[in-house]
């Protein structure tokens, strides 16, 4: 399984949390970010989209847990682990690099 520490800053502190790859299929991959507190399963579709050579964006899910979207630094941390993901994912990923 893969698994990669994210440096996210929420609020004014800086952060570091684990997140594991617990599912990849030809079409999904499940990721699960654990937080001292909680933890959140994101679900996306890269390896479908990777897989058919799209240029469609990634899109995410939140399987399970929850994040309040009305706080403003919220939505930025959601967007600071979606990004750093995204990164991840597509540099180890990527069927251009052989990996798949």
């Amino acid at each position: 399984m893969k698994q990669w520490d994210l440096h996210i800053t929420y609020g004014l502190k800086h952060y570091t949390v684990k997140s594991v790859v617990e599912y990849h299929s030809n079409q999904i991959m499940r990721i699960r970010v654990n937080g001292s507190k909680t933890s959140l399963l994101l679900e996306n579709n890269y390896p479908l989209l990777n897989h058919s050579k799209s240029k469609k964006r990634i899109e995410w899910k939140i399987r399970e847990g929850k994040i309040d979207k009305e706080i403003e630094k919220n939505s930025r941390l959601m967007l600071e682990i979606m990004e750093q993901l995204e990164y991840l994912i597509k540099k180890e990923f990527s069927t251009s690099s052989g990996i798949l």
